[in-house]
Order: structure tokens, then C-alpha cells, then sequence
């Protein structure tokens, strides 16, 4: 585990990432305390959820609305109605 301050981290935070990318853990201190830390990520972790396209979300909410006008799924009105 590699720890740096933030003042350190500022200096050398291009040698700091190349270590988190290869797998190494890397700790930010404000003092004697740990703070943060640099993590690698994949292309996996960014992946995002698929996206409707205007057409389809569209017809995503016709499909609610016909659901709501013949009681298949109930609109919620807020908070109140959750019993909490």
C-alpha cells in the first residue's frame, strides 16, 4: 500500500495514478489520517445502462399510462401513500 499526503499527492499525482492503474493501493492522509484513496477502474465499471431512444420511451410511457387508466399499476402520489 502506497500512502501520500495531500500535499505529496499534489506533487506526484501522475505516479500516484500509474500505480492505482497497475493494481496498486494508494491512500490519501490529511495528516495521520486516511482520507481517500485512488482506485483503478475497468471499462466495466464505467459501462453504462442502455439508453431508451426517443421512440421507445415513448411508448414506454403509453404502456404506463394504459396500465395506470386500467388499474394494472397504481400511481404512486407521494410519501404519505407508502405508510412510512
Amino acid at each position: 500500500m502506497i500512502c501520500a499526503t495531500l500535499k505529496d499527492a499534489k506533487a506526484k499525482l501522475n505516479k500516484l495514478v500509474e500505480y492505482a492503474a497497475a493494481g496498486e493501493d494508494v491512500v490519501l492522509m490529511k495528516g495521520s489520517r486516511h482520507v481517500a484513496a485512488i482506485v483503478s477502474i475497468s471499462e466495466a465499471d464505467l459501462e453504462l445502462s442502455a439508453r431508451l431512444s426517443d421512440t421507445k420511451a415513448a411508448a414506454l410511457w403509453q404502456r404506463i399510462d394504459e396500465e395506470i387508466a386500467d388499474g394494472r399499476t397504481k400511481e404512486w402520489k407521494g410519501h404519505e401513500e407508502s405508510g412510512a
